[in-house]
């Protein structure tokens, strides 16, 4: 997440666009993506840029496991070569969803989250 991320590159005011690159350099990630809670998600792929991508639904009744919920998503379609732009939207559907289960009663299932980004773009 953004505080974890501005942790790491030790600055707390800066603009994040600037330390998400900054990270990425000094990691050697070609991409990189951070969550932002209420404010959605921003990807950086160092070919095509930056993509903010907004949250998908104002109901939260618990955001506990959220950000991992979008990790154990958006991290593997990345490493898969998926665009950036796509899978953050698709790892902030999965948080959508996340911040409407309490605690951890039950994950995200497929079909309810395949029904969900079809309502998102319809």
């Amino acid at each position: 997440d953004e505080p974890e991320m501005r942790l790491a590159a030790q600055n707390r005011y800066g603009d994040l666009k600037d330390i998400m690159r900054g990270i990425a350099k000094r990691v050697g990630a070609g991409r990189v993506a951070v969550t932002r809670g209420h404010k959605g998600s921003i990807t950086f792929d160092s070919k095509t840029g930056f993509h903010e991508i907004p949250t998908f639904t104002d109901k939260v009744v618990d955001r506990v496991g959220a950000g991992d919920a979008y990790l154990s998503v958006t991290a593997p379609l990345m490493a898969s070569g998926v665009p950036s732009e796509l899978a953050g939207f698709v790892g902030n559907a999965v948080a959508g969803i996340k911040v409407g289960i309490v605690c951890n009663r039950s994950s995200v299932e497929p079909v309810p989250l395949y029904k969900f980004i079809t309502t998102l773009l319809k």
